[in-house]
């Protein structure tokens, strides 16, 4: 199975060292989408007024293959 490397960025980068077997793109492209529902569900506050976050996958030659940016925008009209 293909090995992939889900590497996250938000106020500072975490490199993803262990990877997981996955048995394909299909199955990475969900794992990064989930990846970024979990890091927005640890730290929701966070988000709001920060730098973008994202997560980049890579193939275990350091390939990259995809990548998720999220980024969340207060307007103006935003209350405090």
């Amino acid at each position: 199975m293909p090995q992939y490397f889900f590497h996250t960025q938000t106020a500072s980068r975490e490199t993803d060292e262990d990877g997981l077997d996955l048995t394909g793109p299909v199955q990475a492209r969900q794992q990064a989408i989930q990846t970024c529902g979990q890091m927005m569900r640890d730290a929701p506050e966070s988000f709001w007024g920060s730098r973008p976050w994202n997560v980049t996958v890579t193939d275990a030659a350091g390939v990259v293959l995809w990548e998720i940016t999220m980024d969340g925008i207060s307007t103006a009209a935003a209350p405090d």
